[in-house]
């Protein structure tokens, strides 16, 4: 009998044991700490200029160190970011607030492509004839498009822009290159 009482008292007292390790795992004692949040989440940027990220979530004031200050500094104002671009490359901006949240911004410091540029400017070219520009950079293949098709129309030949005067006025043909890169030419149709 005193067996019986044994084992129904050791497995009661295992029961207890489970239930309380099960309990404690299931209860969350260690919240994660929610981060920043910061708007953009990534910031590109052309040296020289600035950007502004908006952080949330948190408490002010706010601290922002540059994981590389060749490329890129910030300064913090109440909850915006100013992000200033300084040479081209990458850098990303540690953010904390005055409760220990952290939030992280990266960013990509890189010049702003430049226009097309063609050996003619500006045309002009009497209705009915052509005139031949030719595009001194960018990536072929290349679009053309005339803003006003009634009074020139734009073609590309053998990576040259062909104008082609419709009737007398003045437009503007856009240049596009496979990499987005543009540029303007100004017609004038006699």
């Amino acid at each position: 009998m005193k067996k019986v009482k044994f084992l129904k008292f050791t497995m009661a007292f295992f029961a207890c044991v489970l239930a309380v390790a099960m309990g404690s795992c299931d209860k969350n004692d260690d919240p994660k700490v929610p981060d920043l949040k910061c708007t953009p989440s990534k910031v590109e940027v052309a040296p020289g200029k600035t950007a502004t990220v908006t952080v949330s979530g948190g408490t002010a004031p706010f601290t922002v160190t540059s994981s590389n200050t060749k490329i890129a500094t910030a300064k913090a104002d109440k909850n915006t970011i100013t992000i200033t671009g300084l040479k081209d490359g990458t850098a990303t901006m540690l953010i904390s607030d005055s409760k220990k949240l952290t939030g992280k911004i990266p960013v990509v410091v890189k010049a702003a492509a430049s226009g097309l540029d063609f050996d003619k400017k500006s045309v002009s070219v009497t209705v009915g004839k052509e005139e031949a520009v030719t595009v001194k950079d960018g990536s072929a293949p290349y679009t053309a498009t005339a803003k006003d098709t009634k009074i020139a129309t734009a073609t590309v030949k053998d990576g040259k822009i062909i104008i082609k005067g419709v009737k007398a006025g003045s437009t503007s043909v856009t240049v596009t290159d496979k990499n987005k890169k543009t540029g303007t030419i100004s017609v004038t149709v006699k």
